[in-house]
């Protein structure tokens, strides 16, 4: 028979930081059981420098009343220096204003001691796997951080090609105008660099002024559909009765204002208002 393969999980590693020896001795004994992998240090300068060595722990335990730094000015500087790195502070003091202190800082847990090997084993299971979900949320964000910039950009350039298809379309309209009417070649771009120097002396923004300038360069294109009008009447008269003499006269208002909103409107006489250019 073939022996099944153990698969060995990594050890969990808490730092332990307590002033005293017998303490820091037991804590860890207790936390070895529970098949932790600890590391004990007996001052706060201390454990920051064994961070700075070595960040990857998954769980800082500190004691609050230590000579020099304190443990709550030591959950300060991990909170600023490794924010995924979670605290248990634990102490002999049972007073609710440290307590509330310690949580509005950032801690995880606190214990009070004494604490008995089942209550340092919850509070440390409970402490690791918040720190892992932290960590997972981090990396998760920053992946959609990433997803978001990625999607942004192709999303921005589909929209500068969409623009540019637009201005292409503008300008092959123009020159089809262009090529209906020999006498006006031209007329739609040299009205639009116009428009675009009187924009600009105005200040008016890039966004603004590109709106501007494409409003300009369709200012005429009524002006076929004008025409066009037109000759289907001339055509409808023409058929309707060939021996008649026709005469554009009633007519002669859609030629002279193209830029009128309707052709009523243009036989009528327009405003100045109603002509784009």
């Amino acid at each position: 028979m073939s022996r099944a393969k153990v698969i060995a999980m990594p050890r969990k590693r808490i730092l332990i930081v307590d002033d005293e020896d017998s303490v820091r001795n037991v804590i860890a004994s207790l936390l070895e059981r529970s098949y932790y992998e600890t590391t004990a240090v007996a001052s706060a300068e201390a454990a920051m420098s064994r961070l700075q060595q070595d960040p990857d722990y998954d769980l800082v335990l500190s004691d609050i009343v230590m000579p020099g730094t304190d443990g709550l000015k030591l959950l300060d500087q991990i909170s600023a220096d490794y924010p995924a790195i979670p605290v248990v502070l634990f102490s002999g003091i049972n007073d609710t204003q440290v307590t509330a202190s310690a949580f509005r800082r950032g801690a995880i847990d606190y214990l009070l001691k004494p604490f008995d090997h089942a209550e340092l084993e919850n509070v440390a299971a409970r402490a690791i796997e918040h720190g892992r979900l932290r960590k997972q949320n981090a990396i998760y964000l920053e992946n959609l951080k990433s997803i978001v910039s990625s999607r942004t950009g192709r999303l921005r350039s589909t929209m500068q090609d969409l623009e540019r298809s637009y201005d292409i379309t503008l300008e092959a309209m123009g020159d089809a105008l262009d090529l209906r009417d020999e006498e006006t070649e031209g007329h739609s771009r040299r009205v639009t660099a116009y428009t675009i120097a009187l924009a600009r002396a105005m200040d008016v923004g890039p966004d603004e002024l590109r709106t501007i300038a494409r409003g300009a360069f369709l200012h005429d294109m009524r002006r076929t559909e004008t025409e066009e009008e037109l000759f289907h009447v001339c055509d409808r008269h023409l058929l309707a009765e060939p021996t008649r003499e026709f005469s554009p006269e009633p007519y002669a208002g859609v030629i002279a204002r193209p830029n009128c909103e309707t052709p009523d409107a243009a036989a009528d006489g327009c405003s100045l208002e109603t002509i784009t250019a």
